[in-house]
């Protein structure tokens, strides 16, 4: 112990002593490192997203565009390819050729290798043959991994050092699903085709529907293929447009825990919200399609009410209908389009804002009515920033929703409600069509094309990459109310 003789004179009975370190002890140690530099693009997580983005959707375009892709002699066009590429690879399912007539086997093959690796992200594929092979995954990589998997600077259970177990298990999970459902499918085609068309169409249908794509490949005409009322396919296909619907990360939360208490917030609020909607949307789609002129009329209350189930579950996310929605009344085509602007779960195949979003949302205005300072869920805080982060995720898509719907409305002589039911389809990746893809202009269909990449990477996500979300805030403004109500 070294004690100085100034601090020792004025050392009194009853002072506590320091211990004073050792020169030694508290020299600065000198650390080598070697320099570190992250380019823009990959320092900026959600530019790079859109540029991977923007990039397979343009392999696949060019793949298309090779005259074996299709079984017309003519030249099918760069929109064609470019329109059906990225209908695929968001999951959107809306159609200007009819799959199986105009794209051949080879096409199809494209197609579906677009929705498999749309469904469980380019990034999640990329990173995962990296790792196949012994490469190492760096740090932007990871980082940009993570937002492709969740909402911009959400952790979440999303931690750096455990993605590379979550890719594992959302692959796995992915696949075995897929496989499952694949088999059973082929167990009802079999009986009304030959073994080699029932395999190519389980398959083809297995991950269109699980990816929620509603891309159909049957050779035969009507709404599912003939289909329509066959409770074994139907009941398969909405299993699968289910569980790809509520997100990997509830399926990854329940791998470790049944237990509803034991469940992250996300994960109790997902579940319970999807199964509040999906049973609300059958009463609400069912109401008003039963009615005379609707849809299901005379279809009694047991099949009606399958079929408003199938379709509120596959109008949120995958497309598929077992109804007319071209003929569908004005009611149900704006209730519709809300199911498919809310779309499915956060880091899921599903588009739209999320149920997580507009969860959020509903609690902030709950909260606010009943006066509370806090935004509050099943006994959960939500932090301040997230419930910002939901209210500018919302504001921002009803805007491009509206904005949109103008646009194409000044450019086309077609109904106002069917316009913004194909804006909120193609926003929503969902794949519902009012039949006017088939019958737009080639500027419309490129502004469907913006809409698909938007709804798939999500607003917020465009917005950060637009912006410098990196500028630091050098002062505050000063606070003064305004007036409201």
């Amino acid at each position: 112990m070294n004690i100085n003789k100034k601090n020792k004179k004025t050392l009194k009975l009853g002072s506590n002593i320091v211990r004073v370190s050792r020169l030694e002890s508290i020299k600065p140690i000198n650390i080598s490192t070697k320099n570190f530099n992250i380019t823009h693009s990959l320092y900026n997580p959600p530019l790079a997203l859109l540029a991977s983005y923007i990039s397979i959707i343009l392999i696949g375009t060019i793949l298309l565009m090779i005259p074996q892709a299709a079984n017309t002699e003519e030249n099918h066009g760069l929109l064609t390819s470019l329109f059906t590429a990225t209908s695929a690879f968001t999951l959107t399912g809306l159609i200007v050729q009819n799959t199986n007539q105009f794209w051949s086997t080879f096409g199809q093959i494209i197609i579906i290798i677009l929705i498999f690796i749309g469904g469980i992200g380019f990034m999640t594929s990329t990173i995962f043959i990296l790792k196949l092979f012994g490469q190492k995954i760096s740090l932007p990589q990871q980082i940009l991994l993570r937002e492709s998997l969740a909402d911009p600077r959400s952790l979440g259970k999303l931690q750096l050092g455990n993605l590379i177990p979550t890719i594992s298990i959302i692959i796995s999970y992915s696949i075995i699903i897929q496989i499952f459902v694949g088999i059973f499918l082929f167990l009802a085609f079999y009986s009304n085709m030959n073994a080699k068309e029932a395999i190519w169409q389980a398959i083809s249908h297995s991950i269109s529907s699980f990816n929620g794509a509603g891309f159909l490949f049957f050779n035969t005409k009507g709404l599912l293929g003939g289909y329509e009322k066959n409770i074994s396919v139907l009941t398969l296909m909405g299993i699968n447009i289910f569980f790809g619907s509520l997100g990997y990360l509830i399926f990854i939360d329940l791998f470790h825990s049944f237990r509803w208490k034991k469940l992250s917030l996300n994960s109790k609020l997902v579940i319970s919200s999807t199964i509040f909607l999906n049973l609300f949307g059958t009463l609400i789609l069912f109401a008003l399609e039963s009615q005379p002129n609707g849809e299901l009329e005379n279809t009694g209350i047991i099949n009606g009410s399958g079929q408003s189930l199938f379709n509120t579950v596959s109008g949120r996310t995958a497309g598929f209908s077992t109804i007319d929605f071209n003929s569908i009344r004005i009611p149900t085509a704006l209730w519709c389009s809300a199911l498919m602007f809310i779309g499915g779960a956060s880091a899921s195949t599903a588009g739209g804002i999320k149920l997580n979003t507009i969860m959020v949302v509903y609690s902030f205005v709950i909260s606010t009515l009943k006066g509370s300072p806090n935004t509050s869920i099943f006994n959960r805080k939500i932090p301040d920033e997230q419930v910002n982060r939901c209210i500018t995720i919302l504001m921002i898509s009803i805007l491009v929703i509206f904005l949109f719907t103008i646009i194409i409305s000044l450019n086309e002589s077609y109904e106002i409600h069917k316009i913004f039911f194909e804006i909120c389809s193609a926003f929503g990746t969902v794949g519902l069509s009012s039949g006017f893809t088939l019958q737009s202009s080639n500027f419309s269909r490129i502004i469907l094309i913006i809409l698909m990449i938007i709804g798939r990477i999500g607003p917020l996500t465009m917005v950060l990459v637009l912006g410098n979300r990196n500028k630091p805030i050098m002062y505050k403004n000063v606070e003064e109310r305004v007036t409201i109500g």
